[in-house]
């Protein structure tokens, strides 16, 4: 999709502090797997810059309130990531730009959870 407008990409302060998180393990432990996930993340972050849409739409009724409140959300998309893990986001914008938000990354479980897909 082109578009004049400006894009870009923010993180929520939920994201930001899990990248710390994920940062201090790559640290802490050298673990292939945190290295791999951050990777995947970094790479699907440029990615958004080219394809805001390049996600997987999650259906409006399954929005969690907690994104609404928090965020204002009316809208949200899931990318997939290596081990299962999600990314969440969701897109905004004004007439000079267009913003994707990444609200925060999971594992499986947790995204089953917080989507409905699962009781808790």
């Amino acid at each position: 999709m082109r578009t004049s407008k400006a894009i870009r990409v923010k993180y929520s302060p939920v994201f930001e502090e899990q990248l710390k998180q994920l940062r201090e393990a790559i640290k802490e432990r050298d673990s292939k797997f945190h290295k791999q996930l951050l990777k995947a993340i970094e790479r699907e972050k440029d990615n958004l810059l080219i394809d805001m849409h390049r996600g997987i739409q999650i259906p409006k009724g399954q929005i969690p309130k907690e994104y609404v409140g928090e965020y204002g959300v009316s809208n949200l998309w899931k990318i997939n990531l290596p081990d299962y893990w999600r990314m969440i986001y969701t897109i905004v914008g004004n007439e000079f730009e267009i913003i994707s938000v990444l609200l925060e990354f999971m594992n499986h479980d947790e995204y089953n959870r917080k989507l409905g897909y699962r009781k808790k």
